[in-house]
């Protein structure tokens, strides 16, 4: 009897020895996995493994658009750093009145104006990193791309566009 009892903890234990390896084996490769996406600057960088998949880039047209967009990256996080604290204003001023007075007025002509920034800068982001690829690559960018900068629904809602 005691020898049974003896090897049923001893079962146990290499089991659970086995479960908690195999936990700890797991959490590591999905560190790794993680830490093998493309990052630099602190910035995972998935929209450019997309891209890259979708249009079929050479590693020259890569190391040129991930240029361009590491590039943009600042510029991107000051306008929505913009865009949000242009939002919190047009929130406070609206907790503060029930209609749409001058300062209302002024500070979404200022959200309108920013935001006509925010389309501007990206459009040319997109324009630039188009200039970086083939003639055919180019323009399934741009048919895509343009329309969704903008802020323009697909002709077809029902294609089977990727989605960036």
């Amino acid at each position: 009897m005691k020898r049974g009892i003896l090897i049923l903890v001893a079962a146990v234990a290499v089991g659970l020895c086995m479960f908690l390896c195999a936990r700890l084996m797991l959490s590591t490769n999905s560190a790794e996995s993680a830490k093998a996406m493309p990052k630099e600057n602190g910035s995972l960088l998935p929209e450019l493994h997309w891209l890259q998949n979708w249009l079929r880039l050479d590693a020259e047209q890569t190391q040129k658009v991930k240029a361009l967009h590491l590039a943009y990256l600042p510029k991107c996080e000051d306008l929505c750093h913009r865009v949000y604290l242009s939002n919190e204003d047009i929130l406070a001023l609206s907790g503060r009145s029930s209609s749409v007075d001058a300062k209302m007025r002024t500070a979404i002509e200022e959200r309108a104006k920013l935001a006509m920034e925010c389309q501007e800068a990206l459009l040319e982001h997109v324009y630039q990193t188009a200039a970086c690829l083939r003639a055919d690559q180019s323009k399934k960018y741009l048919d895509l791309m343009v329309p969704y900068t903008l802020g323009i629904p697909a002709k077809d809602a029902a294609s089977n566009r990727p989605q960036p």
